[in-house]
């Protein structure tokens, strides 16, 4: 008499399980991050502004790819300064592909720059 109990029990949990597994999500639910194109050798927009906790997604539409690092291109001259409570931001964004950076978790005015393409800036203003 155990058995059935002990087998009906693990059938049930079986069960729910099952039909738990099988529930539909409206993929126009889920929050996304706010988006910034690159094409082969800039930015195609040069200032974002995102919310406090935010990630940014940074898209690269081209083949090229792109070094992301905290800092901007002064004249032909790097400036890797990361502003204070700025994410550290070091990403290899490969043609056509995405990478996330963030959270952005302080209001402010951070700038990140591509290494490889003079002049390839952007201006994230958290607020």
């Amino acid at each position: 008499m155990y058995k059935k109990i002990f087998f009906g029990f693990i059938g049930l949990a079986l069960l729910t399980v099952f039909f738990s597994a099988c529930r539909v999500i409206d993929a126009s639910t889920i929050p996304q991050n706010p988006k910034v194109y690159m094409g082969t050798a800039q930015f195609l927009q040069t200032t974002v502004t995102i919310k406090k906790g935010q990630k940014l997604d940074l898209i690269n539409q081209a083949t090229a790819e792109h070094k992301i690092l905290n800092g901007e291109w002064n004249g032909t001259t790097q400036d890797k300064t990361k502003e204070a409570n700025a994410p550290i931001v070091s990403a290899d964004v490969l043609g056509n592909a995405r990478t996330t950076i963030g959270p952005f978790t302080t209001a402010g005015t951070y700038k990140i720059y591509c290494y490889v393409h003079q002049g390839m800036n952007l201006t994230i203003t958290v607020q």
